[in-house]
């Protein structure tokens, strides 16, 4: 046997490797368009929809709320892809939102924290279907 193919069987045998084939395999999963209802007290109902595409420049995520008057959304900014879990930062009405989810069961299940002027004002949880 060679020196590298068993350096690569102990990483998989004792899951050394795991963390980045697992970071690669779920960036190939979360690609495409995402859309689900959200939860939050004092917030009118109504879902989300999140679209994932990467090119060779990097990321390309959009994020809009759906409802019957939706508030003014920035762009997605400082998504990543870390072990398990997707997050990023985006703007909506006035408020910087932190969103983190993990893939269960085929939905992205996360949650959003909301500050304004350093302040949590809006906690929200969803569950996106990838449509």
């Amino acid at each position: 046997m060679k020196p590298v193919s068993s350096l690569v069987i102990a990483l998989l045998v004792t899951g050394a490797a795991s963390p980045v084939l697992a970071q690669g395999n779920l960036a190939k999963q979360v690609i495409g368009t995402w859309q689900g209802p959200y939860q939050a007290e004092n917030v009118p109902p109504g879902s989300l929809k999140l679209v994932v595409a990467r090119d060779t420049s990097g990321w390309k995520v959009s994020m809009d709320v759906i409802s019957d008057d939706p508030p003014p959304v920035g762009e997605v900014r400082e998504f990543k892809i870390d072990a398990d879990q997707v997050s990023w930062v985006q703007d909506i009405a006035e408020m910087e939102c932190h969103s983190v989810a993990k893939l269960v069961a085929g939905a992205l299940k996360g949650q959003s924290e909301c500050t304004q002027g350093g302040a949590l004002a809006v906690t929200a949880t969803w569950i996106l279907v990838k449509q």
